[in-house]
């Protein structure tokens, strides 16, 4: 389904059309887009998403269930930035899968001037760890990082840590594993507070039921 509304500064959307194109939007700024099924055909769908919303500025996608469909790969990068783009949330209820995960960090990685990401995933997957392509690049400007529903499994530990490493302006980091023994909270914790860091102004808040 496309959407031509060049007039168009915020758009919902929750519903059962699988995928949408939003043409001719160049003043929107604000989108929350969730569809129960996002299938993507091909790599173009992902890019064709990002890639007529130029002034983008806060961005939600709040996905039940993720289908790559014939899609064999998602590109690390967009092919143009979104510059503009401030804020940008993530519900995930099927991730775990390197192409989920793929999903996440593309979306990071072409957002520059984000200030804040908050992500939230279950899944009873393994998740792959984060691809190196995912390390050269420094968030200038993000200042809160919130992880909810984390399995803390490796790819999940490496992302919370390259964004420690790469945050020098983060002032507050949340995060929310699932239900997990208090000991090994302790230490996942601990892990946590002992990694390298670009920002020692930031508070590391976890949460732990």
């Amino acid at each position: 389904m496309s959407i031509n509304a060049p007039k168009l500064r915020s758009f919902v959307f929750r519903g059962d059309i699988k995928l949408i194109y939003l043409e001719n939007v160049h003043v929107l700024s604000n989108v929350l887009y969730a569809p129960r099924e996002l299938v993507l055909e091909d790599e173009d769908d992902f890019v064709s998403i990002f890639s007529s919303i130029p002034a983008l500025e806060c961005f939600s996608w709040d996905l039940f269930e993720f289908d790559n469909g014939s899609t064999e790969v998602i590109p690390t990068r967009l092919p143009s930035s979104l510059n503009c783009l401030k804020y940008l949330f993530i519900s995930l209820t099927t991730l775990g899968e390197f192409f989920e995960l793929s999903f996440i960090l593309c979306s990071i990685r072409s957002s520059p001037n984000l200030e804040e990401i908050e992500i939230k995933a279950v899944t009873n997957e393994v998740v792959h760890e984060i691809p190196a392509s995912f390390l050269d690049i420094t968030f200038n400007h993000l200042r809160i990082f919130r992880f909810y529903d984390v399995l803390l499994q490796e790819g999940e530990m490496q992302l919370i840590k390259v964004l420690l490493a790469k945050s020098p302006a983060l002032v507050k980091m949340v995060i929310k594993p699932c239900q997990m023994e208090t000991n090994e909270s302790l230490n996942v914790f601990m892990e946590i507070t002992k990694s390298q860091r670009a920002s020692y102004k930031e508070e590391v808040v976890y949460l732990v039921d």
